[in-house]
Protein backbone atom coordinates (compact mmCIF):
# COMPACT_ATOMS: atom_id res chain seq x y z
CA UNK A 1 0.00 0.00 0.00
CA UNK A 2 2.51 2.63 1.26
CA UNK A 3 5.58 0.53 2.00
CA UNK A 4 7.75 3.57 2.69
CA UNK A 5 5.47 4.60 5.58
CA UNK A 6 6.39 1.77 7.96
CA UNK A 7 7.17 3.11 11.42
CA UNK A 8 7.48 2.09 15.06
CA UNK A 9 5.21 2.86 18.00
CA UNK A 10 5.46 1.38 21.52
CA UNK A 11 8.01 -1.05 20.15
CA UNK A 12 5.53 -2.37 17.59
CA UNK A 13 6.20 -2.16 13.87
CA UNK A 14 3.28 -0.45 12.14
CA UNK A 15 2.65 -0.42 8.41
CA UNK A 16 1.66 3.26 8.62
CA UNK A 17 1.80 6.13 11.13
CA UNK A 18 -1.95 6.76 11.19
CA UNK A 19 -3.84 5.15 14.07
CA UNK A 20 -7.58 5.33 14.53
CA UNK A 21 -8.02 6.65 18.05
CA UNK A 22 -10.39 5.38 20.71
CA UNK A 23 -14.03 5.92 19.75
CA UNK A 24 -17.26 3.89 19.40
CA UNK A 25 -16.47 3.21 15.73
CA UNK A 26 -13.57 0.94 16.64
CA UNK A 27 -15.72 -1.53 18.57
CA UNK A 28 -17.60 -2.51 15.40
CA UNK A 29 -16.03 -5.07 13.02
CA UNK A 30 -17.18 -3.45 9.78
CA UNK A 31 -15.76 0.05 10.44
CA UNK A 32 -12.54 -1.57 11.65
CA UNK A 33 -12.34 -3.56 8.41
CA UNK A 34 -12.74 -0.33 6.44
CA UNK A 35 -10.07 1.41 8.50
CA UNK A 36 -7.69 -1.49 7.82
CA UNK A 37 -8.44 -1.35 4.09
CA UNK A 38 -7.77 2.41 4.09
CA UNK A 39 -4.27 1.87 5.50
CA UNK A 40 -4.53 2.43 9.26
CA UNK A 41 -1.46 1.27 11.15
CA UNK A 42 -3.33 0.29 14.34
CA UNK A 43 -6.72 0.57 16.02
CA UNK A 44 -7.45 1.77 19.56
CA UNK A 45 -10.64 0.41 21.09
CA UNK A 46 -12.96 2.70 23.05
CA UNK A 47 -12.03 2.77 26.72
CA UNK A 48 -13.54 0.45 29.26
CA UNK A 49 -14.43 2.75 32.16
CA UNK A 50 -13.40 2.35 35.77
CA UNK A 51 -17.09 2.53 36.72
CA UNK A 52 -18.00 -0.39 34.47
CA UNK A 53 -15.33 -2.67 35.89
CA UNK A 54 -16.26 -1.88 39.50
CA UNK A 55 -19.97 -2.44 38.75
CA UNK A 56 -19.30 -5.77 37.03
CA UNK A 57 -17.33 -7.00 40.04
CA UNK A 58 -20.05 -6.03 42.55
CA UNK A 59 -23.34 -6.65 40.77
CA UNK A 60 -23.68 -10.37 41.53
CA UNK A 61 -23.50 -9.76 45.30
CA UNK A 62 -25.50 -6.53 45.59
CA UNK A 63 -26.89 -5.04 42.34
CA UNK A 64 -28.22 -1.88 44.02
CA UNK A 65 -25.02 -1.09 45.86
CA UNK A 66 -23.05 -1.86 42.71
CA UNK A 67 -24.77 1.00 40.86
CA UNK A 68 -24.63 3.39 43.81
CA UNK A 69 -20.97 2.83 44.64
CA UNK A 70 -19.53 2.46 41.16
CA UNK A 71 -21.14 5.39 39.34
CA UNK A 72 -22.11 3.00 36.52
CA UNK A 73 -24.85 4.00 34.07
CA UNK A 74 -26.29 1.71 31.35
CA UNK A 75 -25.45 4.14 28.54
CA UNK A 76 -21.77 3.45 29.20
CA UNK A 77 -22.20 -0.01 27.64
CA UNK A 78 -23.60 1.55 24.48
CA UNK A 79 -20.34 3.44 24.14
CA UNK A 80 -17.96 0.48 24.30
CA UNK A 81 -20.03 -2.71 24.31
CA UNK A 82 -19.70 -3.35 28.04
CA UNK A 83 -17.23 -5.38 30.08
CA UNK A 84 -18.65 -8.76 29.04
CA UNK A 85 -18.41 -8.06 25.31
CA UNK A 86 -15.11 -6.17 25.32
CA UNK A 87 -12.84 -9.18 25.57
CA UNK A 88 -14.81 -11.05 22.92
CA UNK A 89 -14.44 -8.03 20.64
CA UNK A 90 -10.66 -8.07 21.05
CA UNK A 91 -10.51 -11.76 20.14
CA UNK A 92 -12.79 -11.29 17.15
CA UNK A 93 -10.83 -8.32 15.82
CA UNK A 94 -7.52 -10.12 16.30
CA UNK A 95 -8.84 -12.97 14.16
CA UNK A 96 -9.96 -10.69 11.34
CA UNK A 97 -7.72 -7.61 11.46
CA UNK A 98 -4.06 -7.73 10.32
CA UNK A 99 -2.93 -4.69 12.32
CA UNK A 100 -2.32 -4.19 16.07
CA UNK A 101 -5.37 -3.84 18.31
CA UNK A 102 -4.79 -1.57 21.31
CA UNK A 103 -7.08 -1.97 24.32
CA UNK A 104 -7.99 1.03 26.44
CA UNK A 105 -8.86 1.75 30.06
CA UNK A 106 -10.24 5.00 31.46
CA UNK A 107 -9.97 5.81 35.14
CA UNK A 108 -8.58 8.07 37.83
CA UNK A 109 -7.26 6.12 40.83
CA UNK A 110 -5.44 2.92 41.73
CA UNK A 111 -7.80 0.10 42.64
CA UNK A 112 -8.84 -3.49 41.97
CA UNK A 113 -10.48 -2.38 38.73
CA UNK A 114 -7.00 -2.27 37.16
CA UNK A 115 -6.95 -6.09 37.14
CA UNK A 116 -9.11 -5.83 34.01
CA UNK A 117 -5.94 -4.78 32.19
CA UNK A 118 -4.69 -8.35 32.60
CA UNK A 119 -7.85 -9.67 30.99
CA UNK A 120 -7.37 -7.27 28.07
CA UNK A 121 -3.85 -8.63 27.64
CA UNK A 122 -5.02 -12.25 27.89
CA UNK A 123 -7.68 -11.60 25.23
CA UNK A 124 -4.90 -10.79 22.76
CA UNK A 125 -4.55 -6.99 22.74
CA UNK A 126 -1.19 -5.89 21.36
CA UNK A 127 -0.87 -2.93 23.73
CA UNK A 128 -2.82 -0.99 26.36
CA UNK A 129 -3.67 2.70 26.45
CA UNK A 130 -4.63 4.26 29.78
CA UNK A 131 -6.78 7.36 29.36
CA UNK A 132 -6.17 8.99 32.72
CA UNK A 133 -8.79 11.43 33.99
CA UNK A 134 -7.61 13.62 36.83
CA UNK A 135 -11.09 14.92 37.71
CA UNK A 136 -11.77 17.90 39.97
CA UNK A 137 -9.94 17.72 43.28
CA UNK A 138 -10.01 19.38 46.67
CA UNK A 139 -8.18 22.71 46.87
CA UNK A 140 -5.85 21.32 49.54
CA UNK A 141 -4.59 18.57 47.20
CA UNK A 142 -1.30 19.62 45.66
CA UNK A 143 -0.19 19.14 42.07
CA UNK A 144 2.40 16.65 43.35
CA UNK A 145 -0.39 14.61 44.95
CA UNK A 146 -2.37 14.54 41.70
CA UNK A 147 0.67 13.47 39.70
CA UNK A 148 1.55 10.78 42.23
CA UNK A 149 -1.85 9.15 41.75
CA UNK A 150 -1.17 8.95 38.03
CA UNK A 151 2.28 7.47 38.66
CA UNK A 152 0.79 4.88 41.02
CA UNK A 153 -1.55 3.71 38.25
CA UNK A 154 1.33 3.62 35.76
CA UNK A 155 3.53 1.57 38.11
CA UNK A 156 0.62 -0.79 38.86
CA UNK A 157 -0.01 -1.45 35.16
CA UNK A 158 3.68 -1.88 34.38
CA UNK A 159 3.89 -4.49 37.14
CA UNK A 160 0.92 -6.42 35.74
CA UNK A 161 1.45 -6.42 32.00
CA UNK A 162 4.02 -7.60 29.50
CA UNK A 163 2.45 -5.78 26.54
CA UNK A 164 3.41 -2.13 25.84
CA UNK A 165 1.62 0.60 27.82
CA UNK A 166 0.84 4.14 26.69
CA UNK A 167 -0.55 6.85 28.95
CA UNK A 168 -2.99 9.32 27.44
CA UNK A 169 -2.56 12.68 29.17
CA UNK A 170 -4.46 15.91 29.23
CA UNK A 171 -2.67 19.23 28.87
CA UNK A 172 -3.32 20.55 32.35
CA UNK A 173 0.09 19.99 33.90
CA UNK A 174 2.27 22.73 35.32
CA UNK A 175 5.34 20.99 33.89
CA UNK A 176 4.48 18.56 31.13
CA UNK A 177 8.13 17.61 30.55
CA UNK A 178 8.47 16.65 34.21
CA UNK A 179 5.51 14.26 34.29
CA UNK A 180 6.58 12.79 30.95
CA UNK A 181 10.01 11.91 32.35
CA UNK A 182 8.47 10.56 35.57
CA UNK A 183 6.25 8.25 33.53
CA UNK A 184 9.28 7.11 31.54
CA UNK A 185 11.03 6.21 34.79
CA UNK A 186 7.87 4.39 35.94
CA UNK A 187 8.29 2.07 32.98
CA UNK A 188 5.64 3.10 30.46
CA UNK A 189 6.40 2.78 26.77
CA UNK A 190 4.70 5.85 25.33
CA UNK A 191 2.47 8.88 25.66
CA UNK A 192 -0.66 9.90 23.78
CA UNK A 193 -0.86 13.69 23.60
CA UNK A 194 -3.60 14.54 24.31
CA UNK A 195 -6.91 13.25 25.62
CA UNK A 196 -9.92 15.00 24.16
CA UNK A 197 -11.85 17.17 26.57
CA UNK A 198 -15.59 17.81 26.53
CA UNK A 199 -16.84 21.34 25.99
CA UNK A 200 -17.94 23.23 29.11
CA UNK A 201 -20.51 25.98 29.03
CA UNK A 202 -22.97 27.64 31.38
CA UNK A 203 -26.72 27.61 30.83
CA UNK A 204 -27.94 31.09 31.79
CA UNK A 205 -31.56 29.95 32.11
CA UNK A 206 -30.89 27.00 34.42
CA UNK A 207 -28.04 28.80 36.22
CA UNK A 208 -25.90 25.71 35.88
CA UNK A 209 -22.95 24.45 33.87
CA UNK A 210 -23.39 22.11 30.93
CA UNK A 211 -20.96 19.64 29.38
CA UNK A 212 -21.16 18.19 25.89
CA UNK A 213 -18.89 16.13 23.67
CA UNK A 214 -17.62 17.68 20.45
CA UNK A 215 -15.30 16.75 17.63
CA UNK A 216 -11.87 18.37 17.78
CA UNK A 217 -11.99 21.92 16.34
CA UNK A 218 -10.47 22.23 12.88
CA UNK A 219 -7.82 24.67 14.19
CA UNK A 220 -6.81 22.53 17.17
CA UNK A 221 -3.45 21.25 15.95
CA UNK A 222 -1.34 24.13 17.30
CA UNK A 223 -2.15 23.25 20.87
CA UNK A 224 -1.13 19.62 20.26
CA UNK A 225 2.18 20.65 18.66
CA UNK A 226 2.99 22.87 21.63
CA UNK A 227 2.41 20.00 24.05
CA UNK A 228 4.52 17.53 22.09
CA UNK A 229 7.45 19.97 21.97
CA UNK A 230 7.17 20.64 25.72
CA UNK A 231 7.04 16.90 26.50
CA UNK A 232 10.10 16.18 24.32
CA UNK A 233 12.24 18.73 26.18
CA UNK A 234 15.14 17.13 28.02
CA UNK A 235 15.67 14.15 25.75
CA UNK A 236 12.51 12.14 26.46
CA UNK A 237 12.89 8.62 25.09
CA UNK A 238 9.28 7.48 24.75
CA UNK A 239 7.00 6.86 21.81
CA UNK A 240 4.59 9.74 21.29
CA UNK A 241 1.26 9.69 19.50
CA UNK A 242 -0.20 13.03 18.45
CA UNK A 243 -3.91 12.98 19.23
CA UNK A 244 -6.12 15.84 18.10
CA UNK A 245 -6.25 18.20 15.15
CA UNK A 246 -4.60 16.05 12.46
CA UNK A 247 -6.70 16.47 9.32
CA UNK A 248 -4.29 16.05 6.39
CA UNK A 249 -0.83 14.80 5.49
CA UNK A 250 0.78 18.15 6.25
CA UNK A 251 -0.72 18.11 9.75
CA UNK A 252 0.74 14.66 10.37
CA UNK A 253 4.15 15.80 9.11
CA UNK A 254 4.03 18.81 11.45
CA UNK A 255 3.22 16.53 14.39
CA UNK A 256 6.16 14.28 13.53
CA UNK A 257 8.58 17.20 13.19
CA UNK A 258 7.42 18.33 16.64
CA UNK A 259 8.35 14.90 17.97
CA UNK A 260 5.45 12.49 17.45
CA UNK A 261 6.04 9.02 16.02
CA UNK A 262 2.45 8.47 14.90
CA UNK A 263 -0.78 10.45 14.61
CA UNK A 264 -4.13 9.34 15.97
CA UNK A 265 -7.12 10.35 13.87
CA UNK A 266 -10.67 10.26 15.22
CA UNK A 267 -12.66 13.43 14.53
CA UNK A 268 -11.61 13.49 10.88
CA UNK A 269 -12.82 9.91 10.46
CA UNK A 270 -16.21 11.03 11.74
CA UNK A 271 -16.17 13.92 9.28
CA UNK A 272 -14.84 12.17 6.19
CA UNK A 273 -15.12 8.42 6.85
CA UNK A 274 -12.29 5.91 6.24
CA UNK A 275 -11.13 7.90 3.19
CA UNK A 276 -9.64 10.41 5.63
CA UNK A 277 -6.96 7.83 6.51
CA UNK A 278 -5.96 7.21 2.92
CA UNK A 279 -5.94 10.94 2.14
CA UNK A 280 -3.59 11.64 5.05
CA UNK A 281 -1.27 8.80 4.03
CA UNK A 282 -1.16 10.05 0.46
CA UNK A 283 -0.23 13.51 1.74
CA UNK A 284 2.61 12.08 3.87
CA UNK A 285 3.87 10.04 0.92
CA UNK A 286 3.88 13.10 -1.36
CA UNK A 287 5.83 15.09 1.22
CA UNK A 288 8.48 12.37 1.57
CA UNK A 289 8.86 12.12 -2.20
CA UNK A 290 9.04 15.88 -2.75
CA UNK A 291 11.69 16.27 -0.06
CA UNK A 292 13.74 13.25 -1.14
CA UNK A 293 13.18 11.12 1.96
CA UNK A 294 13.29 7.45 1.02
CA UNK A 295 11.16 6.30 3.96
CA UNK A 296 9.24 7.74 6.87
CA UNK A 297 11.84 6.37 9.28
CA UNK A 298 14.57 8.23 7.37
CA UNK A 299 12.59 11.45 7.75
CA UNK A 300 11.93 10.89 11.47
CA UNK A 301 15.62 10.37 12.18
CA UNK A 302 16.31 13.88 10.88
CA UNK A 303 14.06 15.61 13.40
CA UNK A 304 15.90 18.17 15.53
CA UNK A 305 16.05 17.54 19.29
CA UNK A 306 14.10 19.87 21.57
CA UNK A 307 16.75 21.94 23.34
CA UNK A 308 15.04 24.89 24.96
CA UNK A 309 15.94 26.56 28.24
CA UNK A 310 12.97 27.93 30.22
CA UNK A 311 14.03 31.50 29.38
CA UNK A 312 14.31 30.75 25.67
CA UNK A 313 10.98 28.95 25.68
CA UNK A 314 9.28 31.97 27.22
CA UNK A 315 10.71 34.15 24.47
CA UNK A 316 9.75 31.67 21.78
CA UNK A 317 6.13 31.20 22.77
CA UNK A 318 5.20 34.58 24.18
CA UNK A 319 7.56 37.53 23.92
CA UNK A 320 8.85 37.04 20.36
CA UNK A 321 5.48 36.63 18.61
CA UNK A 322 3.93 39.38 20.73
CA UNK A 323 6.54 41.99 19.82
CA UNK A 324 7.65 41.03 16.33
CA UNK A 325 4.62 42.46 14.50
CA UNK A 326 1.76 44.91 14.84
CA UNK A 327 -0.47 42.82 12.60
CA UNK A 328 -2.07 40.04 14.60
CA UNK A 329 -3.73 37.10 12.89
CA UNK A 330 -7.49 36.88 13.44
CA UNK A 331 -8.68 33.26 13.13
CA UNK A 332 -12.33 34.26 13.27
CA UNK A 333 -13.87 34.00 9.78
CA UNK A 334 -15.59 37.07 8.39
CA UNK A 335 -19.22 36.66 7.38
CA UNK A 336 -19.83 37.67 3.79
CA UNK A 337 -22.58 40.17 2.96
CA UNK A 338 -22.91 39.02 -0.64
CA UNK A 339 -25.53 36.56 -1.86
CA UNK A 340 -26.06 34.60 -5.04
CA UNK A 341 -28.46 32.48 -7.01
CA UNK A 342 -28.46 28.68 -7.29
CA UNK A 343 -25.73 28.83 -9.96
CA UNK A 344 -23.32 30.82 -7.79
CA UNK A 345 -23.82 34.17 -9.53
CA UNK A 346 -23.39 37.05 -7.11
CA UNK A 347 -26.18 39.52 -6.61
Amino acid sequence: MFEELTTSYLGMELRSPIIVGACPLTIEPEPVRQFCDAGAGAIVLPSILQEQVIHAAMKSDDPIAAIQESGYQPQQDRYNGGVENYLQTIRRLKDSCPIPIIGSLNGAVVGPWLTFAEEIQSAGADALELNWQRGIHAPDESADDVEERLLQIARDLCGRLSIPIAIKLNQQFTNLASIAHKLQHAGVDGLVLFSHRPHWDVNVDRLHWTIRWELSPTDYLGTILEGIIHARAGGLDLSIAASGGVRCGEDAIKAMIAGADVAMVTSEVYREGPDAIQNILQGISRYLSANHHGTLLDFQQLRPPVELTPERLMRLEYVDPLTSTRHYYDPTPHATTTSGDAFGHRR
